[in-house]
């Protein structure tokens, strides 16, 4: 009597942080149902490149096999941060739906967390804080927290979101300056002599306007 055949077991889970992301440089039509179709210039994220002719990457919430001579990884930027610095909602959370790691870098040290500070996009902002992952007081190359780029570029509510999250005051750059000293605006200033606690309180804020009631910051 024949003993009848194991299943293959399932694939691991994609573990953040193992996505990397692949730009076309050519189109490619899908030849079979286990495939991807896609254009140059399409963003593909890669998540297993075991087999080195064939990747298994996501593109548009399909997963599927592309063709490893189809795509490069040259020029596709880090599509996660260029996504917070533009406001981009629905690409970061594609990169994150897809496996991107949260604290991701570019070539300057930012994460996605510092393009949203920099650009003072809140709703992105509380995307990225449902992450446990996320680290708030990462700094980049020139030393600049999250709530440096805040802080300079005088976006208060990101300032207070924050600071409300355990963004660190007391952190300095590689020029010796904290968030409070690059400070230009005055209401800036004013969340950032005053604390998190009492802008809470007083300003009216309320983290459900944002749909983060249920975020959460540890792991």
């Amino acid at each position: 009597m024949s003993t009848p055949a194991r299943a293959a077991p399932p694939p691991p889970p994609v573990r953040k942080g193992h996505v990397q992301a692949f730009e076309a440089i050519s189109n490619y039509k899908a030849k079979r149902d286990c495939e991807l179709s896609f254009e140059e210039g399409d963003l593909l994220f890669v998540t297993d490149r075991s087999d080195p002719d064939w990747f298994l990457a996501i593109a548009d919430k399909k997963k599927g096999y592309i063709p490893s001579n189809h795509v490069s990884s040259e020029n596709a930027r880090m599509p996660i941060v260029d996504a917070g610095r533009r406001g981009n909602f629905e690409l970061l959370d594609e990169c994150l739906v897809a496996g991107v790691s949260v604290n991701a870098l570019d070539k300057s040290g930012c994460s996605a967390l510092h393009g949203v500070a920099q650009g003072g996009h809140v709703q992105c902002l509380m995307r990225l804080l449902k992450e446990p992952k996320l680290a708030i007081n990462l700094q980049n190359k020139l030393g600049d927290t999250p709530l440096h780029c805040a802080a300079v570029r005088g976006h208060s509510e990101v300032v207070r979101v924050l600071l409300d999250h355990g963004a660190q005051q007391d952190i300095t750059n590689r020029d010796n300056q904290t968030p409070r000293s690059l400070a230009k605006n005055g209401i800036v200033i004013s969340i950032l002599d005053e604390g998190p606690e009492h802008q809470q309180r007083n300003s009216g804020f309320e983290s459900h306007d944002y749909g983060a009631e249920n975020s959460d910051d540890s792991d």
